[in-house]
Protein backbone atom coordinates (compact mmCIF):
# COMPACT_ATOMS: atom_id res chain seq x y z
CA UNK A 1 0.00 0.00 0.00
CA UNK A 2 1.10 2.94 -0.72
CA UNK A 3 0.65 6.84 0.81
CA UNK A 4 -0.29 9.18 -0.92
CA UNK A 5 2.38 12.12 -1.89
CA UNK A 6 -0.33 14.67 -1.13
CA UNK A 7 -1.96 15.94 2.04
CA UNK A 8 -5.71 16.35 0.72
CA UNK A 9 -8.40 17.89 3.01
CA UNK A 10 -10.79 15.02 3.70
CA UNK A 11 -8.06 12.42 2.53
CA UNK A 12 -9.10 8.57 2.85
CA UNK A 13 -5.94 7.38 3.67
CA UNK A 14 -6.54 5.83 6.92
CA UNK A 15 -10.09 5.00 5.91
CA UNK A 16 -8.80 2.40 3.19
CA UNK A 17 -9.17 -0.70 5.14
CA UNK A 18 -12.87 -0.14 6.71
CA UNK A 19 -13.55 1.05 2.91
CA UNK A 20 -11.62 -2.23 0.83
CA UNK A 21 -13.68 -4.21 3.48
CA UNK A 22 -16.67 -3.13 1.92
CA UNK A 23 -16.20 -3.69 -1.55
CA UNK A 24 -17.80 -7.19 -3.20
CA UNK A 25 -15.49 -9.99 -2.70
CA UNK A 26 -14.69 -11.44 -6.23
CA UNK A 27 -11.75 -13.33 -7.48
CA UNK A 28 -10.91 -9.51 -9.92
CA UNK A 29 -11.54 -6.75 -9.47
CA UNK A 30 -11.78 -4.73 -13.15
CA UNK A 31 -12.08 -0.91 -12.82
CA UNK A 32 -11.78 1.29 -9.95
CA UNK A 33 -13.81 5.24 -10.77
CA UNK A 34 -12.98 7.66 -8.25
CA UNK A 35 -15.29 10.72 -9.31
CA UNK A 36 -13.46 12.79 -6.93
CA UNK A 37 -9.77 11.63 -6.73
CA UNK A 38 -7.90 14.24 -4.80
CA UNK A 39 -5.09 12.76 -3.82
CA UNK A 40 -5.70 9.53 -4.84
CA UNK A 41 -5.55 7.39 -1.78
CA UNK A 42 -7.98 4.58 -2.70
CA UNK A 43 -6.25 4.29 -5.87
CA UNK A 44 -3.00 4.15 -4.75
CA UNK A 45 -3.83 1.39 -1.62
CA UNK A 46 -6.09 -0.44 -3.93
CA UNK A 47 -5.38 -3.40 -6.69
CA UNK A 48 -7.63 -3.16 -9.61
CA UNK A 49 -7.33 -3.74 -13.73
CA UNK A 50 -8.02 -0.14 -14.52
CA UNK A 51 -8.59 3.07 -13.27
CA UNK A 52 -10.85 5.88 -13.91
CA UNK A 53 -10.25 9.02 -12.31
CA UNK A 54 -11.63 12.64 -12.73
Amino acid sequence: MSKPFLKWAGGKYKLVPFIENNFPKTAQRKRLIEPFCGSAALSLALEFDEYLFN
